[in-house]
């Protein structure tokens, strides 16, 4: 039996240095999910349409201010889409990032987590996961 990937985030945002900072503060944050990042709605609207239902995100991030309201645009048609889609939640970040911020944000959708210590580094890493998944201890 092969493990389960842990889900990665999707992160809409144009801007290469925000998309690096914003990488870089889930890693320091300890999160292990990975980012996916997209510069367009129609790339996030393909990516979301096109995912099978154990590929999709954990959660959908939005760089705040995009052109034309992207982020807000990718919000509502994941509203109008059937499960699962619609179920992804979302949150847009704010500029400057500020990691507090953020973490607080991801608490607040009370995501089921799993933590691991990282023996080589001493780190704790957490892994966060669609609600509704049942994480054995193993």
């Amino acid at each position: 039996m092969h493990p389960v990937p842990v889900p990665q985030f999707l992160l809409l945002d144009d801007s290469y240095a925000d998309v690096q900072a914003f990488i870089a503060m889930v890693k320091r944050i300890g999160l292990v999910n990975t980012v996916r990042a997209v510069g367009t709605l129609a790339e996030a609207q393909g990516y979301l349409a096109a995912a099978s239902e154990s590929t999709l995100p954990v959660v959908v991030f939005s760089g705040g201010m995009l052109p034309d309201g992207d982020g807000f645009d990718l919000f509502a048609w994941m509203e109008d889409q059937d499960l699962p889609v619609c179920a992804i939640p979302t949150i847009t970040l704010e500029k400057p990032l500020e990691m507090y911020d953020v973490i607080a944000a991801l608490k607040v959708l009370a995501l089921p987590e799993r933590a691991r210590i990282d023996t080589t580094t001493l780190m704790v890493r957490v892994e966060l996961w669609p609600h509704g998944t049942i994480l054995s201890d193993a």
